[in-house]
């Protein structure tokens, strides 16, 4: 899937004041935004064998997001004005309710692992390898706003949620990879002695083993919800 520009899409500001919301659905002058916050073991879940890819959802005012739009259409849509943020988007369970904003959070476990048995990171490459998860969120997204309410098609949402969570993936794989070319050359040196150093760094490409930030091997924590303070 090709990547998207995330600069041409409408970016709703969280609490914290950065705009890392991806505006995909307006009814009337409330937004609904989307955002990637973290790629965590299953085992943290109780679900050991799986990953889970996890992002939040967030209903608040559109504010000044679509006044150039309206101000070209200059078209009034009739209809029920919802009577709070959350309201908006009846198909939403809302884990959060605050006067001005509504947060949830929705994501996928896969199964497998890139640290796990030779099977589950097996599983794990038929999970996620074919790049097709973007596209099942954005169906899944599409979804919950009513395909009306959407300010994007769903194409350019996959997309959009490809170039976001891509980068991990291909990270994960590469990790994948890498665990089971160890495997091997370690399989391939048993009753021979040898210098641990050497084998990493025909694997590696360097002498010591790499670290979480290098090669996604750890747990991608949130970043931090910015909603965790508002008042349910």
């Amino acid at each position: 899937m090709a990547k998207a520009a995330k600069q041409k899409f409408k970016m709703m500001v969280g609490t914290g004041g950065s705009p890392d919301y991806m505006v995909f659905a307006r009814k009337g002058d409330i937004a609904l935004g989307i955002k990637l916050t973290s790629i965590v073991r299953g085992s943290v879940f109780g679900m050991p064998g799986t990953t889970w890819f996890g992002a939040r959802l967030r209903s608040a005012k559109a504010g000044k997001l679509f006044e150039d739009e309206d101000a070209e259409t200059k078209v009034v849509k009739l209809g029920k004005k919802p009577d709070n943020v959350w309201d908006a988007w009846p198909e939403v369970v809302w884990e959060k309710r605050h006067e001005v904003r509504a947060s949830t959070t929705v994501g996928i476990f896969v199964r497998g692992c890139p640290d796990g048995e030779e099977a589950e990171q097996q599983k794990l490459i038929e999970e996620i390898g074919d790049r097709k998860m973007a596209e099942k969120m954005a169906a899944y997204l599409a979804g919950l706003a009513g395909a009306d309410n959407l300010v994007v098609t769903e194409r350019e949402l996959a997309g959009y949620l490809d170039s976001v969570f891509g980068p991990a993936i291909d990270a994960m794989m590469e990790k994948v990879k890498q665990n089971q070319e160890l495997k091997s050359e370690m399989e391939a040196n048993i009753g021979t002695f040898g210098m641990q150093a050497a084998l990493l760094k025909k694997v590696y490409g360097k002498t010591n083993e790499p670290t979480p930030e290098e090669m996604a091997a750890e747990d991608l924590e949130p970043a931090g919800d910015e909603d965790e303070s508002d008042d349910d």
